[in-house]
């Protein structure tokens, strides 16, 4: 369970690591500039970061709304209570999986500030080493080189844990250079009974990642044949 440090009346950090001299500034990619210590940026379901420091390596996300609500809401939610908000879940939600040596990133910490009913928040997470998603890897024509049966048995480990991810897709799985298949992005995900619906409804959403992508870019392609290695090492 995060650990929750008031700063202020509006501000609360919470700390999942503490080892790690964890402040406000952490969250702000300005300071790990003036560190030179923030080495790229990217996009997911939040405004990302990417931090090479002399505490380690860190991922930086802000958390942002999608669907016609963010063209006039992008980046604040409704504040009911500490233990609700983005951030808080899905710390308590990796570090439990951590505790079920599932390959997911390390969490490190999240800070959230109220105002007018409504916060704002980001979440601090370790750096996946020498990983590339999913979807970088299809699109330069290295599917054949994945071992779809392994992402599938790495998918199946997390159902029989009864973790459901909200958004499964293949820009969320990684592959590190020693073929290990990791899973990103818990945002709005949560660990519940096991149950074939969801876990089914998991596996067709990201079929449906595949097919969106392949439809959009003419070298994405992945063959009937290597998903149904996908769902042969899925089933075991």
């Amino acid at each position: 369970m995060p650990q929750t440090i008031k700063i202020s009346p509006n501000t609360t950090l919470l700390k999942s690591n503490l080892t790690l001299p964890i402040s406000t500034s952490w969250f702000d990619p300005s300071f790990w500039q003036s560190q030179h210590a923030l080495t790229g940026t990217g996009n997911g379901r939040g405004a990302v970061w990417f931090i090479n420091s002399e505490f380690g390596q860190f991922v930086i996300r802000r958390y942002r709304r999608g669907g016609f609500i963010a063209k006039f809401n992008k980046s604040r939610f409704l504040f009911v209570d500490c233990k609700k908000t983005r951030p808080w879940l899905e710390l308590n939600l990796l570090e439990k999986m951590n505790e079920l040596s599932l390959p997911v990133p390390k969490p490190i910490g999240g800070l959230f500030t109220v105002q007018f009913g409504f916060y704002q928040a980001s979440l601090l997470t370790e750096t996946i080493p020498n990983a590339r998603d999913l979807f970088d890897i299809i699109k330069e024509n290295q599917s054949k080189d994945v071992d779809w049966s392994n992402i599938g048995r790495v998918i199946k480990q997390f159902h029989n844990n009864g973790i459901y991810h909200s958004d499964l897709n293949c820009h969320n799985i990684m592959i590190d250079n020693q073929q290990k298949t990791w899973v990103i992005d818990f945002d709005k995900c949560e660990q519940r009974s096991p149950n074939k619906d969801w876990m089914q409804s998991n596996i067709n959403r990201l079929k449906r990642s595949i097919d969106k992508e392949s439809n959009k870019h003419a070298n994405f392609y992945v063959s009937e044949e290597q998903w149904q290695t996908f769902l042969e090492g899925y089933r075991g």
